[in-house]
């Protein structure tokens, strides 16, 4: 399976935004996105104002360019504050994700502190900020019980799942470079075409893992139980530590 863009994640999305000065101005001013708001509500009253008047049976030559104040009359305030409240609510979503993200992130080191172990708001917050695009290098996570993690494609550089319970996870495409998967439960869990050059596999249950496509360039899997794993090039041998038996 192809990696999709960087340029598709919505943090990538959010740093193209922030060069351009109008965009920046409209993250930055509550103002700003007021007026943007009341602005393009006047413009789409407006044209649906226009369309209404140039289609009705008695339409005048100039019903495209007569009486376009008369959206703003107190008949109408009422739908101009619902199309302007619409539009704001939409030019609000980059600061409401951003808040969203820091919420994650503060969940993520709270249950780390408590030392908790199963969390499904653990595992639903580390997923969308994988789908964001959202960076996790060096994330501990050590010891927790990650089962199904669905992280395709997120960047986990020298992350610690050392471990950590992570059966049938998706990590296909992921850039694990450097990771300490040390005494992890991996099986079942598809690494295809994942980063893992430099990873800690000591000791971690890689029983019918599917690394096929991945890079392993200097992994180390000292004491690891291969059984079943599916690899492009030959699993490490015994003399390297591995137990390979069950294939």
């Amino acid at each position: 399976m192809r990696r999709p863009s960087p340029s598709s994640t919505w943090y990538a999305r959010q740093k193209r935004r922030r060069e351009s000065p109008f965009f920046r101005l409209l993250d930055r001013s509550f103002g700003f996105r007021v007026l943007m708001a009341a602005a393009l509500s006047f413009v789409l009253l407006a044209v649906v104002n226009r369309f209404e008047n140039c289609h009705a049976k008695a339409g005048q030559a100039d019903c495209l360019t007569s009486n376009v104040l008369e959206i703003i009359s107190i008949g109408t305030v009422e739908s101009f504050s619902i199309v302007t409240a619409a539009i704001f609510y939409l030019l609000e979503a980059g600061q409401r994700k951003e808040k969203e993200h820091h919420e994650m992130l503060e969940l993520l080191l709270a249950q780390r502190q408590a030392g908790a172990s199963n969390s499904l708001g653990r595992l639903r917050a580390l997923e969308m900020l994988s789908e964001d695009g959202i960076w996790q290098d060096g994330f501990d996570l050590e010891g927790s019980n990650l089962e199904g993690l669905r992280i395709p494609f997120g960047r986990w550089r020298r992350a610690n799942f050392s471990g950590t319970v992570l059966r049938n996870a998706d990590c296909h495409g992921a850039d694990l470079a450097e990771a300490d998967f040390s005494r992890a439960d991996l099986t079942g869990a598809n690494f295809r075409g994942a980063d893992l050059r430099g990873a800690n596999f000591t000791g971690a249950n890689l029983s019918q893992t599917d690394l096929r496509g991945a890079r392993v360039d200097g992994a180390e899997f000292r004491g690891a139980h291969l059984s079943r794993t599916l690899m492009d090039g030959p699993l490490p041998s015994e003399k390297d530590g591995a137990s390979p038996e069950g294939r």
